[in-house]
């Protein structure tokens, strides 16, 4: 269970909060979907998750501790069970997808090992199967920079998922895609959601994915909530609310 008590982040020079007192219990098994205008705190929550924001006052509790007092190792091992995927991939445009890929392995591993590139048999097995399991086994020595926007995101989920997390997090991760390759992603992370039963949590601009593949969504408007239920019941009214 991740939980969030009482979060407000306020950004230096800024009039507003970007968050104002979030308090949510996120289960096991769920698959969230997050939804807001732009502005709303979509980014600013999904980065406090992990700890790339820290809040102005508030916790995020992971196994018992709140991740805002961990140590840098610490915390650096939190987010080995937390993959992340972005809007805009992060990967290194001139490697390859196995070595995109390999680099997931990079927060479990020693400084000197992962500077001189080395891995074990068994790592680049695990490697591999990652690939194989996003359908990009034909692909794996393409330089990133050749794929599509979608297969790109599927390498960034292969490599998320080589970590072996308990969390899935993903920022936008489809919204500079086509509705069709949006929708596919989208397909893929539910399956992998439920092959690993991972608690998955994804800001999502476009309302129609999230009521199609959420088992909960939570509307933010102006960092406060104004949603948070199952998404039969993301009414018209609701929706006017969140984004009127």
């Amino acid at each position: 269970m991740l939980q969030i008590e009482e979060l407000y982040v306020k950004y230096p020079k800024a009039n507003d909060h970007a968050l104002t007192n979030l308090k949510l219990s996120l289960q096991n098994g769920e698959f969230v979907c997050i939804l807001g205008k732009s502005g709303a705190g979509k980014s600013t929550f999904i980065r406090c998750l992990n700890g790339l924001q820290r809040p102005t006052s508030g916790a995020v509790i992971w196994n018992e501790q709140n991740i805002f007092q961990l140590k840098q190792e610490q915390l650096r091992k939190t987010r080995v069970e937390m993959g992340m995927i972005f809007q805009h991939f992060n990967l290194i445009p001139r490697l390859t997808v196995y070595q995109n890929v390999l680099t997931g392995m990079f927060g479990k591993r020693s400084p000197w090992k992962n500077i001189l590139g080395l891995f074990s048999k068994e790592e680049k097995q695990l490697a591999l199967k990652m690939i194989e399991r996003v359908d990009l086994y034909d692909h794996k020595d393409k330089r990133v920079e050749a794929l599509s926007g979608g297969q790109k995101q599927r390498v960034a989920i292969a490599r998320a998922l080589l970590q072996n997390p308990k969390v899935f997090l993903g920022d936008e991760p489809v919204a500079s895609l086509d509705p069709g390759t949006a929708t596919r992603i989208f397909s893929l992370l539910q399956s992998i959601h439920k092959k690993y039963d991972l608690l998955t949590i994804i800001n999502v601009h476009d309302v129609v994915l999230a009521k199609q593949f959420a088992t909960r969504i939570i509307a933010l408007k102006n960092g406060e909530v104004v949603f948070d239920d199952v998404p039969d019941k993301f009414t018209d009214e609701v929706y006017d609310l969140v984004y009127n």
